[in-house]
């Protein structure tokens, strides 16, 4: 019979030990994904940026309206930066009197640690340059607003 009671005992003792143990385990797990896995980097913080490479000509001159603007630095590793700038352009020829070309723009700036989405705008001109200084203008001013917000 104390054999017996000696068992239930054990296992009792077992069931508790482990839900002590998950109970202390679990917040520890969960505060170290929220250190691994954190949200995206905000507008402001965000100081060096990576262009994503492209063979198109926007982005060469999206790159250089950064240079002018001078408060983010363009990085040429994607490993020291701290968000990644994608472009994605299409043109359309307007027949008209005169040949029109349109240009389509979408542009992301993605967490490069967790790639999570920090801004994005799309736009469309007909002037490549007019299209590069209307959207490093509006980052301007988001930037701006999330420096204000902090």
């Amino acid at each position: 019979m104390n054999l017996r009671v000696l068992r239930h005992g054990a296992r009792e003792f077992g069931v508790a030990a482990a839900i002590i143990f998950f109970a202390l385990l679990c917040p520890a797990f969960l505060a170290a994904q929220v250190t691994i896995a954190p949200g995206p980097l905000p507008l402001s913080k965000v100081k060096t940026i990576y262009v994503a490479a492209s063979s198109d000509d926007f982005v060469r001159l999206l790159k250089s309206r950064f240079d002018k603007w001078g408060v983010v630095h363009i990085s040429s590793q994607a490993e020291e930066a701290d968000a990644i700038l994608i472009c994605e352009t299409e043109s359309t020829i307007i027949p008209a009197k005169v040949v029109v070309r349109r240009m389509d723009a979408q542009v992301r700036l993605v967490d490069r640690r967790s790639q999570a989405l920090i801004w994005s705008i799309k736009k469309s001109a007909t002037s490549d340059g007019g299209l590069a200084d209307e959207i490093v203008d509006q980052l301007k001013r988001d930037r701006e607003r999330s420096v204000s917000n902090y």
